[in-house]
This record gives C-alpha cells, sequence and structure tokens, in this order.
C-alpha cells in the first residue's frame, strides 16, 4: 500500500468522486476525496497526498481560494496541484498558473483512464527528477 499514489481529489459532486475513485483505484491510485476546502485542508495536512487534483466550481466557495490556502501553509505548499474542472476562463487559468497549477485541465476533455494515466506519469518524472 505504501507505493500507491496517494491522490486528493477537492470535489464536490459525489458521481465525480466515484467515478474518478473506481478507475483510479484499478490503476493503483489511492483516492482520498474531500467535497471543500475545510475537509481538503484537513485531509491535506493529515494524509499527505502526493498529488492535488482540484476542482475550481465548489459548493460555496472557489477552488482556487482553497489552493491559495494549500500554497500557503508550509506542510502542504510543495504538494503538486493539478486543477480539474469544467471552467475554461482564462482569469481562472491564469490565476491558477500564478499559484502554482502543474497542470489546467478541462474535465470534458478528459477520462478517467486518461487523467490516471497523467498523474502516474507526472509522479513517476518527479521522483526520476528528484533521484538524480
Amino acid at each position: 500500500m505504501n507505493n500507491l499514489i496517494r491522490v486528493l481529489f477537492i470535489e464536490d459532486d459525489p458521481d465525480q468522486i466515484f467515478l474518478f475513485g473506481k478507475v483510479f483505484d484499478v490503476r493503483g491510485l489511492l483516492t482520498i476525496a474531500a467535497t471543500d476546502g475545510v475537509e481538503a485542508l484537513e485531509l491535506a495536512l493529515k494524509d499527505n497526498p502526493d498529488i492535488i487534483l482540484l476542482d475550481v466550481m465548489l459548493k460555496n466557495e472557489n477552488g482556487l481560494d482553497v489552493m491559495e490556502k494549500l500554497k500557503q501553509r508550509k506542510e502542504t505548499k510543495d504538494i503538486p496541484i493539478f486543477v480539474f474542472t469544467n471552467t475554461d476562463k482564462k482569469e481562472y487559468k491564469d490565476r491558477a498558473e500564478k499559484l502554482g497549477a502543474e497542470q489546467y485541465i478541462i474535465k470534458s476533455e478528459t477520462i478517467p483512464q486518461e487523467m490516471a494515466e497523467r498523474i502516474k506519469n507526472f509522479i513517476e518524472n518527479r521522483k526520476a527528477k528528484a533521484h538524480n
């Protein structure tokens, strides 16, 4: 279990969490789900995920505000974040990039299997660079 890639999926749609969680599980990714910013911060601190998959449009808050809080804490600032949303607004993309998002991915253009592979490839490349 220690070699599983831990993904903190910050998403308020339980169907998305279920769908992506099932596919990720089959592909060796452990999904930890948070549905709001408070829960996301708690889980990021407690579970130390390898990567965060973050939706912009959350109930009652903007996911980029959550990202800003994660990037301000020393314990969570280095966790890579993929913004994963259906919001294709330039202002959101620009803010995500400014906050340090590794990737900005449009949900409707990405199937769960592709997302799992993107995450695995990113983490493997990151580990390989760390060892060089």
